[in-house]
């Protein structure tokens, strides 16, 4: 029943005009934003080849690039996740959900798998656009895939949480605007706390750093299942409530 909830989720979500527009803007800012990098990149590699420095593509026109993926990301997923929960509630179609023969969990899970599946093309077609420059120029391929394998594990997390944020109000602008602040929050929080600070821990930017260096740290892929898996729960808890089960 999940993969029919996801199934389902999905094929909502990629009917409507909203997910080919950001397709479409997400590929054009991704674009942009590389070539702009590799002009730059192409400016300064006769002093780089010149001082011996070993910084080349990946790590001055890919991980910048991947970096601005993150920013489109944040943007793009709350906008198709604001007709989830807070929009079948907000159009009367939530009661025909919460009757349904079918668990609050299997229901949930379906909804971030549907969602998640609609973020990939977003996050692949940027992917794609960066890998044609291993075309003519020499890429670490092996930190690049830990990046792009970080940014789907991201995906994943990013619509348990906005998932989750959809299930509290029951109008979809007060689900888009939760989750903006919520995710800025979060996302500014590597920059506003100190690095000791216990709530750094929910910072994500300081768990995506890391794959995007090349370094595959245990504490970063727990830091995005546990949080995915708790937000996961408790959107459960949120519609078994509204089922009246609890």
């Amino acid at each position: 029943m999940i993969w029919r909830t996801a199934w389902h989720e999905w094929r909502r979500l990629t009917a409507g005009l909203m997910f080919w527009l950001l397709l479409a803007f997400g590929q054009l800012i991704i674009a942009w934003l590389a070539f702009a990098q590799l002009e730059a990149f192409a400016t300064i590699a006769p002093q780089l080849k010149l001082s011996g420095s070993s910084l080349g593509v990946t790590d001055l026109v890919l991980i910048p690039t991947l970096n601005s993926l993150v920013l489109i990301l944040l943007l793009s997923t709350p906008l198709l996740a604001m007709g989830g929960f807070a929009g079948e509630a907000h159009s009367g179609r939530l009661t025909l959900w919460l009757s349904a023969p079918t668990s609050s969990s299997e229901i949930v899970a379906g909804k971030i798998v549907g969602l998640w599946l609609t973020t990939l093309p977003l996050l692949f077609s940027g992917i794609l656009t960066l890998a044609l420059f291993g075309l003519g120029m020499q890429i670490d391929w092996p930190r690049f895939a830990l990046a792009v394998g970080y940014l789907a594990l991201f995906c994943l997390w990013l619509s348990a949480i906005v998932i989750l944020l959809s299930a509290l109000p029951d109008h979809p602008a007060a689900a888009l605007a939760l989750s903006y602040g919520a995710l800025l929050f979060l996302w500014l929080l590597d920059s506003i706390s100190d690095a000791d600070a216990p709530w750094h821990w929910l910072a994500f930017a300081a768990h995506l750093e890391p794959g995007f260096r090349g370094l595959l740290r245990s504490q970063d892929l727990v830091f995005f299942i546990v949080s995915g898996l708790a937000a996961s729960l408790l959107g459960t808890y949120l519609i078994a409530r509204r089922r009246g089960e609890l």
